[in-house]
C-alpha cells in the first residue's frame, strides 16, 4: 500500500481517502478562490493562474484512482474511474441550460452537493478487495 499522494501507484484505504480528499478540496476551493480574487484585482489574465487548480484537480483524480484500485484491483478502470469522478463537476454548466431558473438552480444545487459530498462519500465506504 503506497500512501503517498504524489504517487500515482498504489492503493490507499477508507480512511487515508477521506482524509486527502477534504485536504485537497479544501486547497481547491480556498486556493482558486483566492487566485480569482488576485486575478481580478490586479487585472491579470485568468488562464496563467488556473494551472494550480488543474494541478490540484489532478491530485484528487490520483486520490480517486487509488481508492478505486484498492476495490477493484484493476489498473486501467481505475484511471477511467477516476478522472471521471474528479472531471465530473464539470458537468453542473449543463444547468444553464435549463429555462426555468429555479429548477436550474435547484439541479445545480443538488448536482453539486452530489459531486462534492455523497459521491466521494460512496467511494469511501465500498469495502476494499482485500477486506471480507
Amino acid at each position: 500500500m503506497n500512501k503517498n499522494i504524489f504517487s500515482p501507484k498504489g492503493t490507499i484505504n477508507q480512511s487515508l481517502f477521506i482524509i486527502y480528499y477534504v485536504l485537497l478540496m479544501l486547497l481547491y476551493i480556498v486556493g482558486g478562490v483566492l487566485l480569482l480574487v488576485f486575478v481580478y484585482k490586479n487585472n491579470l489574465n485568468s488562464l496563467y493562474f488556473m494551472w494550480p487548480l488543474l494541478i490540484i484537480k489532478i491530485l484528487i483524480a490520483f486520490n480517486y484512482k487509488k481508492r478505486i484500485m484498492d476495490i477493484l484491483g484493476s489498473l486501467p478502470l481505475s484511471v477511467i474511474l477516476g478522472f471521471l469522478l474528479t472531471f465530473d463537476v464539470e458537468c453542473l454548466a449543463v444547468c444553464q441550460f435549463i429555462k426555468d431558473v429555479q429548477t436550474s438552480v435547484i439541479t445545480f444545487f443538488a448536482a453539486g452537493i452530489f459531486i462534492l459530498f455523497i459521491q466521494p462519500a460512496i467511494v469511501a465506504l465500498i469495502p476494499s478487495k482485500n477486506e471480507e
